[in-house]
């Protein structure tokens, strides 16, 4: 059962204001990692299927395909652990 992990991102901003996030970051036993977006599939307004809405970045990282939202002012991933 997928969960709403809420997490840290470092985020490009480009001269049209546009929003391209380019790391991952949460903590884990071991500390904070930071987790490299390898590419963006897709960008689209879309609710997630652990609850709550927003802008949903189709991503891939580390060869995984992973759903990060923008939800308001903050991100969550849809993580297989809470």
């Amino acid at each position: 059962m997928p969960y709403k992990r809420y997490v840290s991102v470092i985020v490009f901003y480009d001269l049209n204001g546009s929003v391209t996030p380019t790391h991952v970051i949460w903590e884990n036993s071991k500390g904070e990692k930071y987790y490299k977006i390898d590419r963006i599939l897709s960008k689209k307004n879309s609710a997630s299927i652990v609850g709550g809405c927003g802008v949903k970045y189709e991503c891939m990282i580390k060869g995984k395909k992973r759903n990060l939202f923008l939800e308001k002012n903050k991100w969550f991933i849809e993580s297989e652990r809470p």
